[in-house]
């Protein structure tokens, strides 16, 4: 691996404007040989040789399998690869209850994982001292050092403002208001970047980039103990104009049950996990978690089934309403209450195809998360890996060094 500091002997400017647009032709290979790059970018040779050996040189890219290692009359076009292995990402996506943290190259591969269970309601300074712990285990598991860290990102189950990257005004996270996430990485991961986002934003993400790369609009159910969502409109992730988009779980869809925001009314007062967990304990259930939850329902309990299909029904209903609204080509439904897959996804289908324009939902493909589990970790690791390898940011990096 070669990081930050491994580019120093670049010398200064060799790489700056157009670096990160080669890069990116490279990386998403529209482009991949020095002929393909002068056409594609409209530089002059010189200028793309001069470019190319300055991210050759900060291990940005690596000539591909069976390339010559120098140019020479006669021999095959050099091939240049992005070189996923530069470097890693630190992810973690935080939930209610339990957290999960991973080791990824920059292509938001997982290299290593692991997690355990937190509280999330103990505060974010024991809650991220945990992660920090964890991210120190994952690192030792994927036989990485600190640092060949490149980035931190986090996704976390509240609503993130766009502009501070705070968590603002969470429903079940009081302690959490206004705290400063990434200064608190800052110590241990001096100068490393450090990215903050919606759980379901994220997965979104990492679902349309990895599982759908071809469909430009999908929308993302995060269905577990909380209901989120998140979209990717043009093959860009919308966040809205302050980052509150996708909030649909405290959506007022009638009734007068008491969410736990304090509305009446939301969504999740009857799709939620948490209100499911609270019917089935008034019928004699254990249940607590959206694990017990799909336990019950997979083992064939009645009204687990009624519960969580009725769920379904509420969720399809406001999907079918941004499906009109937005007409995306995808929706993927991930989270825990994902694991009572067929219960689910029926209700969700029935409600989506009941009420929504026969056009919006003639291509429309309703699924299950192709990610599972992993959704949010690879999509946190995607959105800071976008982030670091934006042509902007690679030209800003290179220049400077």
């Amino acid at each position: 691996m070669i990081g930050i500091m491994a580019v120093m002997g670049i010398r200064n400017g060799r790489a700056a404007a157009g670096a990160g647009h080669l890069l990116d032709m490279i990386r998403n290979q529209r482009a991949r040989t020095r002929s393909e790059l002068v056409r594609a970018s409209g530089m002059a040779r010189a200028t793309v040789e001069n470019r190319l050996t300055g991210l050759l040189e900060a291990g940005y890219i690596v000539y591909g399998a069976g390339s010559p290692q120098a140019p020479s009359v006669g021999r095959p076009a050099e091939v240049f690869e992005f070189n996923h292995q530069s470097g890693v990402i630190l992810a973690a996506e935080l939930g209610p209850e339990h957290c999960q943290v991973a080791v990824t190259d920059l292509a938001a591969g997982i290299l290593a994982a692991t997690g355990g269970p937190v509280d999330m309601e103990s505060g974010p300074e024991q809650v991220l001292r945990q992660v920090g712990e964890h991210f120190t285990t994952a690192l030792g598991l994927a036989d990485k050092a600190v640092a060949e860290v490149r980035a931190v990102a986090l996704a976390v189950p509240g609503t993130v403002e766009t502009a501070t990257s705070r968590i603002n005004a969470p429903t079940m996270m009081s302690r959490w208001y206004e705290f400063d996430l990434r200064d608190f990485f800052a110590d241990r991961f001096s100068g490393i970047p450090v990215f903050v986002e919606n759980d379901a934003h994220v997965m979104a993400l990492g679902e349309q980039r990895k599982q759908w790369p071809d469909t430009a609009d999908l929308l993302m159910v995060n269905a577990g103990m909380s209901i989120g969502s998140g979209l990717v409109l043009g093959g860009r992730l919308f966040r809205g104009s302050l980052g509150a988009a996708g909030d649909i779980g405290h959506l007022n869809r009638g009734g007068g049950r008491v969410c736990r925001c304090g509305s009446v009314g939301c969504l999740e007062t009857d799709a939620a996990g948490w209100a499911i967990a609270r019917d089935l304990r008034s019928m004699d259930r254990g249940a607590r978690t959206a694990a017990d939850i799909v336990a019950l329902t997979r083992a064939g309990d009645a009204d687990a089934v009624a519960l969580v299909r009725q769920a379904g029904r509420a969720i399809g209903a406001v999907v079918a309403d941004l499906v009109g609204v937005l007409n995306p080509s995808v929706v993927t439904v991930g989270g825990a209450l994902v694991e009572a897959r067929d219960t689910l996804l029926a209700g969700i289908r029935e409600a989506v195809y009941a009420r929504s324009h026969p056009l919006s939902t003639r291509d429309l493909r309703i699924s299950h998360s192709l990610l599972g589990a992993d959704a949010g970790l690879v999509g946190a690791a995607t959105l800071a890996s976008e982030q670091l390898l934006a042509p902007e940011a690679i030209d800003a990096q290179l220049s400077r060094l």
